[in-house]
């Protein structure tokens, strides 16, 4: 049986998102808690009761009874902000593909789920630049995968390390000559992980978990 992360608590989600603040309040045993994150270190944490500053390492999910998100945060302004994120980063695509054209006429009233472009998962909007993957993969490989989107072909890389991760790159050419490509962080010798496509000529964003 191949191994799967739990599903990621909405508001480890919330405060792993990049476009979010650092804190967020919740209610923990009927009290109002206030949980942060330090971005740098990937570490979230929560305010000891009667300190205004000093905390410790959070990991009880499973404790959260409600989630106070911010005025003007409400899930559907959240879901709104990330189309709109997946559309400014598709305007910088030199090329198309039937998955762009979606994000281009979404439906701002909808979810990334609703409108298509995503399988709605913890990584919608996480973002990986080609620069960061051509460390792990090496010049060769990203020159081919590169070249690949250029020219619509297929392509498919050797796997590589990526954080703990095998990493792959791929794409794939449509018969309307258009081109699909993207990236694959999959556990250890499995065929689960987590997968992005690619939304500009430098740019990989989150599309599905498995």
């Amino acid at each position: 049986m191949n191994a799967r992360n739990p599903q990621t608590h909405e508001a480890e989600a919330y405060l792993r998102n990049s476009e979010n603040p650092t804190s967020l309040y919740v209610k923990i045993n009927g009290s109002r808690r206030r949980l942060f994150i330090n971005r740098n270190e990937g570490i979230i944490g929560i305010i000891a009761k009667g300190k205004r500053k000093k905390g410790y390492v959070f990991n009880d999910w499973n404790s959260i009874e409600q989630i106070h998100y911010p005025t003007g945060s409400s899930k559907e302004e959240r879901e709104r902000k990330l189309v709109l994120k997946y559309q400014k980063l598709a305007k910088r695509a030199t090329f198309t593909n039937n998955w762009l054209e979606d994000i281009a006429h979404a439906d701002l009233t909808k979810s990334l789920y609703e409108n298509h472009i995503t399988t709605g998962n913890a990584i919608d909007g996480k973002c990986i630049k080609l620069s960061t993957l051509a460390k792990y993969c090496g010049s060769s490989q990203m020159d081919f995968f590169l070249n690949a989107v250029k020219t619509c072909c297929r392509f498919s890389s050797c796997r590589f390390d990526f954080c703990g991760y095998d990493g792959s790159l791929w794409c794939e050419p449509h018969e309307n000559g258009t081109v699909t490509a993207g990236f694959n962080k999959e556990y250890r010798n499995c065929a689960n992980g987590y997968y992005y496509l690619l939304i500009n000529d430098d740019t990989l964003i989150g599309y599905d978990i498995d």
